[in-house]
């Protein structure tokens, strides 16, 4: 029910069947790893991609709907996504605020509303829903298909959001929880970092030090010069024992910020399977 990924050609889905052929040709004359919804396999295919087998496949198929669809088969199409995106948008952002409060409590108020607005904002969710290949599975009206709908990015965020609304209804919070950071973990964890690295280098040293396992950096002063009116403090800053970097500044604060900043690029952090979420801060 967790796969990492979406299978690839070839290989089983979830509960049964398997993907189509890469390249595999459809009807409209496009190629596709996936059937769009409402054709053989798309169940299958959104089970694939979000790890949940629908239950019942209408929220799901109206999630893959785009406006443009029902305005061209008032009749057939059912109900548009546009609700779940409503409803997508609200657990979203509700299961994102609640994770980095958790995971960076070193993190003021300030930091952590440009963290969530870079993890929700149109860009962002739309690069995770063609990762994912959403855009593969939609219903789309035609002009919305011959104009590139297919990867707009708003088209794409709106899809994402109404996944998350389908998966809610059928699974919960934690079940959207769980589909959210399996999507958005590698996202949370490089935005947070970036943001961190910028506005705060000490504290994204300490997230980064603890992440790795190596406990928290310290800070030494190894030298002091200049006239008291305006001294230089060389810092040296340590991390799991080793010395990492040393910086000058004109005041200790000052100093230990720039070393923290060299530090950061001294650090490599090995790479987590897909999709894998930063492990919370103070965890024993």
């Amino acid at each position: 029910m967790n796969p990492a990924g979406p299978a690839l050609a070839g290989e089983p889905f979830p509960g049964g069947g398997q993907a189509p052929p890469a390249g595999a040709a459809r009807a409209d004359g496009g190629e596709t790893r996936f059937p769009r919804a409402g054709d053989p396999g798309w169940v299958e295919a959104v089970a694939a991609l979000t790890g949940v087998a629908p239950a019942r496949p209408d929220p799901f198929l109206e999630a893959l709907t785009h406006a443009s669809y029902r305005a061209e088969h008032p009749d057939t199409a059912g109900p548009d996504n546009e609700r779940l995106e409503f409803l997508g948008d609200a657990v979203l952002n509700l299961c994102v605020t609640d994770y980095i409060f958790r995971t960076y409590p070193q993190r003021p108020e300030g930091e952590l509303s440009k963290l969530r607005a870079a993890v929700v904002r149109a860009e962002t969710l739309a690069a995770t829903a063609q990762r994912l290949g959403l855009g593969e599975l939609l219903r789309l009206g035609r002009g919305e298909e011959a104009t590139g709908g297919r990867q707009r990015p708003s088209v794409l965020a709106d899809a994402y959001e109404a996944m998350v609304a389908a998966v809610y209804l059928q699974e919960g919070l934690e079940g959207a929880r769980a589909f959210i950071l399996r999507t958005l973990g590698d996202d949370i964890r490089r935005l947070a970092e970036s943001s961190g690295a910028c506005d705060d280098p000490k504290t994204a040293l300490q997230e980064l030090s603890r992440r790795l396992g190596l406990g928290e950096p310290t800070y030494r002063v190894i030298g002091a010069a200049g006239p008291e009116h305006d001294p230089r403090y060389t810092v040296e800053v340590r991390v799991g024992g080793r010395p990492l970097a040393q910086a000058v500044g004109r005041s200790k604060k000052v100093a230990e910020r720039e070393a923290a900043r060299i530090a950061l690029a001294g650090l490599e952090e090995p790479a987590g399977p897909g999709g894998a979420a930063p492990e919370p801060e103070g965890t024993a």
